[in-house]
């Protein structure tokens, strides 16, 4: 444990108010959720073209695969009849690698997904290819774009190009309109040194601009001392890896801590509900966070 944890766990006022803060937030939390998660997170493809240097793709020791077709179609079939209405089709990698994307939103919305969302970096998203995600029934394309300028982008996220992602995104959006889609198109930033600057590139032109703040990736840098609460995503969503492995969460990047598997003998259903995703959301609603390598330092275990 280190010294900042040991700090926290010390201090009386800390340790009442992270006790109080996790068993209020977390009961509420296991009163309102189901025996199924609200959202699937399913990693298509964990491949990535881009080096961005606030992001440890580059740390990543999982070898990179795609999610076989015959998993994805079962996972969505077990998502239709468990009454899934959210289904995001990405997680550590970029989602337009996968050469059939196109081809599992089509299913996923045909099956009765309500919606059907990818985050992406922009880079790949050609006119061809909006078309066909239009055309699939896409519901939300989210987009990161960091830094204000061109030089600040490309030092953020190489090697993609500034000029190539914006234009990406400005086509998108007008094949939109042409196509009288109902496609959301959401730009997210969490690296910039001047908001209003990055804001004027595509404010008037997308339907959502939104901040938010660099987080650290499960405790790879030290949180300053506060007080805990219990981490919603373990009550609000389910994350699995383009190999069949149910990560903790989305900022498990190398799949460090496994919940289960979901294969011909197990479900979403059977791993949600299983003993290693109660064990962990007991430990946060009991403030014991720092028992759990990720969770430990991770900023969303932290006010």
């Amino acid at each position: 444990m280190d010294e900042d944890t040991r700090t926290m766990s010390m201090n009386p006022l800390y340790e009442l108010s992270s006790k109080i803060c996790c068993r209020t937030v977390g009961g509420v939390l296991d009163r309102v959720t189901g025996d199924f998660p609200p959202i699937v997170r399913l990693e298509t493809t964990n491949a990535c073209n881009a080096r961005c240097i606030i992001c440890p793709h580059r740390d990543m020791r999982r070898a990179t695969v795609t999610m076989q077709e015959d998993l994805y179609a079962r996972l969505i079939d077990e998502c239709v009849a468990a009454g899934c209405r959210e289904v995001h089709l990405h997680n550590f990698g970029e989602p337009l690698l996968d050469k059939h994307l196109e081809d599992r939103i089509a299913y996923a919305k045909t099956k009765g997904i309500r919606r059907v969302k990818i985050f992406s970096n922009g880079s790949l998203l050609t006119p061809a290819r909006s078309q066909r995600l239009i055309e699939a029934g896409l519901d939300e394309y989210k987009v990161s774009l960091d830094g204000a300028t061109e030089e600040e982008f490309e030092r953020i996220r190489p090697p993609l190009k500034f000029h190539t992602v914006v234009q990406n995104i400005v086509e998108l959006v007008n094949l939109r309109d042409a196509s009288r889609s109902k496609l959301k198109v959401h730009v997210a930033c969490c690296s910039t040194t001047d908001k209003e600057a990055t804001m004027q590139l595509l404010e008037r032109v997308v339907d959502r601009f939104a901040f938010g703040k660099l987080h650290n990736w499960g405790g790879q840098s030290v949180v300053t001392k506060r007080v805990r609460k219990p981490c919603s995503r373990l009550w609000r969503t389910f994350t699995v890896l383009a190999n069949g492995d149910v990560a903790l969460c989305c900022l498990d990047y190398d799949g460090q801590q496994l919940l289960g598997r979901v294969d011909d003998m197990h479900s979403i259903r059977a791993v949600w509900n299983g003993p290693a995703y109660r064990q962990i959301r007991r430990s946060h609603r009991e403030a014991r966070q720092g028992e759990i390598p990720l969770c430990a330092q991770c900023t969303k275990s932290f006010f």
